[in-house]
């Protein structure tokens, strides 16, 4: 350190530096020239890797599903707790607990929360109460309040119904 104060300077290069106690300077790295023109360039590299990534992250748009997802509208036109005809009129929208789009062009009966009108029903859980296949349920989304359904990748649900169900006296249609 020079006598009086000031920035020291070193006498081999003459060079200013900076004056570290030795204990800090053993344990610290000490830059003692400027940084010059390749830690410039790589800072604006990493810059630009940083600010790709943010791009191509915003352009993928990351809140739609690709594109085996049909949009069927906002999550608010299929009221929580109910059961309401898909906006394409090819299923019902079941909200009564988790959202599950069941795809099937039987109606919806109130009275016991299944499907069917005839002789053929279906409980509120898809499965078949007499003979024939169990319904279809859908793959669904949510993304940004939007519900998307995957209809080609439908799948069975397993089992069958615990009993046999009476005809539906007040079977409600999918389109009016």
């Amino acid at each position: 350190m020079p006598v009086g104060g000031g920035v020291p300077i070193d006498p081999e290069t003459g060079e200013r530096f900076g004056y570290l106690p030795r204990k800090a300077a053993q344990r610290k790295i000490i830059i003692r020239r400027k940084l010059g023109l390749p830690w410039v360039l790589g800072a604006l590299g990493a810059a630009l890797v940083i600010g790709g990534a943010g791009v191509s992250f915003f352009l993928s748009n990351p809140g739609r599903p690709d594109k085996r997802y049909a949009d069927e509208g906002a999550l608010t036109a299929y009221p929580a707790g109910a059961v309401s005809p898909l906006r394409s009129g090819n299923g019902w929208v079941d909200r009564r607990g988790d959202i599950r789009v069941w795809l099937t062009s039987e109606p919806f009966c109130d009275a016991d929360g299944g499907w069917g009108r005839g002789p053929i029903r279906w409980d509120a859980s898809g499965r078949v109460a007499h003979s024939g296949d169990n319904l279809l349920l859908a793959q669904t989304q949510v993304a940004k309040e939007t519900l998307y359904v995957d209809s080609k990748a439908a799948a069975r649900v397993a089992g069958g119904a615990p009993g046999v169900l009476v005809e539906c006296p007040n079977a409600r249609l999918s389109s009016p």
